[in-house]
């Protein structure tokens, strides 16, 4: 029992310390258009992004191989404006996925797409 605890301990450090060194991401989709942001240092944390139309991180969780990120209008807070939705795909190093992104003004103008995402430490 000891040993398995040991092990589950050491899998869990590694995940974290993963998470930990990475300092950005850069998620590139549709259109050659890209977004990158700073992983945030605290657990919990929202990092600041730079969009089209000014908007807010209100959910961010990068952990368990998986990658999600939900930006909302910084004006409009119930208008979404960025979602991220991404897997660790571990033979080509990458996170791979879904976006959704609101780039109209006045209207509403989705656009829905594959994601790429790359993590540099």
């Amino acid at each position: 029992m000891k040993r398995i605890m040991i092990v589950c301990l050491g899998l869990l450090s590694a995940l974290h310390v993963r998470a930990a060194v990475a300092k950005s991401i850069t998620c590139t989709y549709p259109q050659d258009q890209a977004l990158t942001f700073d992983v945030p240092k605290k657990l919990g944390g929202l990092p600041p992004i730079e969009f089209d139309y000014s908007s807010k991180v209100t959910r961010f969780s990068f952990r368990d191989n998986n990658l999600l990120l939900v930006a909302m209008d910084e004006v409009e807070q119930t208008r979404v404006r960025i979602i991220i939705s991404a897997q660790f795909d571990k033979a080509k190093g990458t996170y791979s996925g879904q976006i959704v992104t609101d780039t109209g003004g006045n209207q509403l103008m989705l656009d829905n797409g594959p994601v790429t995402c790359k993590v540099k430490s």
